[in-house]
């Protein structure tokens, strides 16, 4: 069954005034709003809510909060959480469950509202993200994403600048995007010369603390609600939740595995690829996963970056939006805001931010520091 996306909503990212049932409220309301034909809401049989944190959220039961917002009451509606991959296996959840036949229309809106939070405990909810061994011995995300990023640099020869680029370009890239965190660009020494966090990630490699919702309705009968519809496709899979338990801590494999099952779905390898949004929470990792998902060979994504062949210009844009580094980290919306982006640029509705020509397009979202991966293609 071919079940298609057939509208979005999206919220700016960013310190927001709005609280977590407005967030969801309006990922809801936008999302029907958005419906090109219109949708009547008691043909939407299921709502899925994706969140990482009840620090962050202050509220449990998210998903009927967002069936209450959905204002079907024979529709149905539950939460979805997966470290920084949440977005993503929530619409997984809702696309198998209509290919399932279980129902025809389903919506999902991804929210987070970090800072209700200090710096400090934010940083810590998102902490625990990381396998029990690592978080007891004092070892949180970054400084393992940092571990795998020294592994890296001496197996590939990956430097400080290869890093920094990374930041540059997906800042660079944010100036065009109204709903970005942050509207600022950056330079190779303005990365260099940041703060350390954990060696070699310095504060500039960082993603912001950042409030947001995102929305997307799909369907089984996608011609129905849009004339454009896009066709969504994706694959899941896992790879060891610690970092010291995997064969490569380098590789991302969870998004290799994840990765394959997509293109042997659809038929589309790597090379066909025409756009994608990759986790780069930490943008070392970026490159990894070039190299995750066959944009390169292992240890060759470096190259990527110092050929331009990653950026706005280049043959295979990546994170046209600015990617989690410079749009920003909801961490439940990022998911399914990412999805968004890529679905307006097959739509041609992407703004300043759209590549023209663009039919295929690839999504790449992780949890933990790889333990977890969603990968989606998008096709017109």
């Amino acid at each position: 069954m071919d079940v298609g996306i057939v509208s979005y909503g999206h919220t700016k990212y960013g310190v927001l005034k709005e609280d977590t049932p407005e967030l969801i409220q309006t990922g809801v309301d936008q999302c029907i709003a958005n419906v090109d034909k219109g949708i009547d809401r008691k043909d939407i049989g299921l709502v899925i809510a994706s969140c990482v944190d009840n620090q962050f959220s202050n509220q449990h039961q998210t998903g009927t909060l967002a069936w209450r917002y959905l204002k079907n009451p024979n529709a149905e509606g539950f939460r979805v959480e997966a470290g920084c991959a949440s977005g993503s296996v929530a619409v997984y959840q809702a696309l198998k469950m209509i290919r399932a036949g279980y129902v025809k229309n389903a919506l999902v809106v991804g929210f987070e509202k970090m800072s209700r939070l200090s710096t400090e405990a934010a940083t810590a909810a998102l902490c625990r993200g990381g396998a029990p061994e690592e978080i007891k011995l004092g070892i949180p995300q970054p400084a393992c994403y940092a571990l795998m990023a020294q592994l890296y640099m001496r197996k590939s020869g990956a430097t400080d600048e290869d890093f920094a680029l990374v930041s540059v370009k997906n800042h660079e890239n944010a100036m065009r995007n109204p709903w970005a965190h942050l509207h600022k660009k950056i330079t190779v020494q303005d990365v260099v010369n940041s703060r350390m966090i954990a060696s070699p990630i310095r504060l500039f490699h960082c993603c912001p603390i950042s409030d947001g919702a995102a929305s997307l309705l799909l369907s089984a009968e996608p011609k129905k609600y849009t004339d454009t519809p896009v066709y969504l496709h994706m694959g899941w899979d896992h790879d060891a939740m610690g970092v010291f338990e995997r064969e490569d801590p380098t590789f991302i494999m969870a998004s290799k595995k994840a990765a394959d099952k997509v293109y042997k779905e659809t038929n589309i390898g790597p090379k066909q690829i025409q756009i994608a949004e990759v986790h780069d929470a930490f943008t070392p990792v970026e490159i990894m996963c070039y190299e995750a998902l066959g944009f390169a060979k292992k240890y060759e994504g470096p190259k990527l970056i110092r050929d331009g062949t990653v950026m706005r210009d280049g043959k295979l844009p990546v994170n046209v939006s600015g990617g989690l580094k410079a749009k920003g980290h909801p961490v439940g919306a990022t998911g399914v805001g990412t999805i968004v982006e890529t679905f307006l640029q097959l739509r041609g509705q992407a703004g300043e931010k759209q590549i023209p020509g663009v039919e295929t397009g690839l999504v790449e979202q992780h949890g933990g520091t790889g333990s977890i991966s969603v990968v989606s293609v998008l096709t017109r």
